[in-house]
């Protein structure tokens, strides 16, 4: 392989980056890109009527309730990355700033 090669498939993968949001970029790390494609699929079982009926029969529920249950992981999810993201006192700054709770971590 070549060096014009190399510098060929980087500058396509920097387009490709670029244009899709899914594809990452180079200061993404592990935690972040596996959240992106949990959430990701989550997202496609809840947008494929399909699928989402194949789970529902699969776990022997309603179609609306494995929507739902899909739908509280998906938000899960992001509420872990928030967590690992920010400071736990940050956090629990904002939140009871928001709500008007009085929440102190134990």
């Amino acid at each position: 392989m070549q060096a014009s090669d190399r510098f060929n498939i980087n500058s396509q993968l920097e387009h490709l980056q670029a244009k899709y949001v899914g594809t990452g970029h180079a200061d993404l790390t592990r935690f972040e890109w596996a959240v992106n494609i949990q959430r990701d699929s989550y997202a496609s079982y809840i947008g494929h009527y399909p699928m989402l009926a194949y789970f529902a029969i699969a776990e022997n529920e309603s179609i609306g309730r494995e929507r739902y249950n899909f739908m509280q992981l998906k938000c899960c999810f992001l509420v872990a990355y928030l967590l690992r993201e920010m400071k736990t006192e940050e956090l629990l700054r904002d939140f009871n700033s928001t709500t008007g709770a009085s929440y102190v971590q134990p």
